[in-house]
């Protein structure tokens, strides 16, 4: 426990020293906010007033969904570039000293894991602030301490499947080169597949199949049911179920694979599993083949 308590320091001073490796975590979440301050957002607002009228808390309704899409898309990016450190130690061979020295190799492997969950999850709790900033300029409230709770555990359980998944496919990878463009392919696709740059509701019903089968799709979901509750319960007040429906289909409060509409348990019991085939994914890897 003590040299996996070592490692993980190790990796957490590297990643905090590498200001480029900072930077780039929040990049996608900086692009996403400049797209819905300049253009996405009064787009989105615009098209509800229209089937909706002037209704209060619109704005918060507006601000909620992307907050919830940020927090997601913080959960991918940020465990991608704190799983980076794998790569470059391989790239630079320093993990070559580890396998001279007498550290198991699960324990190893492990401390780049939860370096990538402890980064992730305080560079994300720093997005979750800023988005809190964020709902309450737009004229929206604070999440309520139960919610902020189920927020935090939804981030967390991202952070873990994320990792595992990330941390599964950098283990074919031996240069930094090949993770940069890993990483900037992630982070220029994951707003698509979560729904967060388009409505998952306006694509194709075959893409939004392969969209709901994804676990980006499941955490965004399940961020939004939450994040969103107080201004759907004020602004469809008094409106009928159907306009509610098409809201909630459209914007991505669902998740449907055919007809089989995903509950919360579902979505949950998918992440969990996909968490854990890639973490299975990873042991049987690691047990084949060295790590350099």
């Amino acid at each position: 426990m003590n040299i996996l308590v070592q490692l993980v320091s190790r990796n957490l001073k590297l990643y905090l020293r590498d200001r480029a490796a900072v930077f780039f975590s929040f990049l996608s979440v900086i692009i996403i906010i400049l797209l819905y301050v300049l253009f996405l957002g009064a787009m989105q607002t615009d098209t509800l007033v229209e089937n909706f009228g002037e209704i209060e808390g619109l704005d918060w309704l507006v601000s909620s969904w992307i907050m919830a899409g940020l927090l997601t898309v913080s959960t991918v990016t940020v465990p991608l570039t704190a799983i980076g450190r794998l790569i470059q130690d391989r790239d630079k061979k320093i993990i070559m000293d580890f396998y001279t020295s007498p550290i198991d190799r699960r324990i190893l492997a492990l401390s780049y894991l939860v370096s990538s969950w402890i980064i992730a999850f305080i560079m994300v709790f720093f997005n979750f602030i800023v988005g809190q900033a964020y709902v309450l300029l737009n004229g929206g409230e604070l999440l309520g301490f139960l919610s902020t709770i189920q927020v935090l555990s939804i981030v967390l359980l991202s952070i873990i499947v994320f990792s595992s998944f990330f941390f599964y496919i950098a283990l074919f990878m031996k240069t930094v080169n090949a993770f940069g463009i890993l990483s900037t392919l992630v982070g220029t696709l994951v707003g698509f597949f979560g729904g967060i740059y388009i409505p998952i509701g306006v694509l194709g019903k075959n893409v939004q199949t392969v969209m709901n089968l994804l676990p980006t799709a499941h955490s965004v979901t399940l961020m939004r049911n939450i994040y969103m509750k107080e201004p759907i319960a004020l602004v469809f007040d008094g409106a009928p179920q159907q306009a509610y429906d098409n809201y909630s289909y459209i914007y991505g409060l669902e998740v449907n694979i055919g007809d089989f509409e995903m509950s919360n348990f579902h979505l949950v019991l998918a992440m969990i599993v996909f968490g854990l085939l890639f973490y299975l994914l990873s042991v049987i890897k690691l047990s084949k083949s060295k790590l350099s």
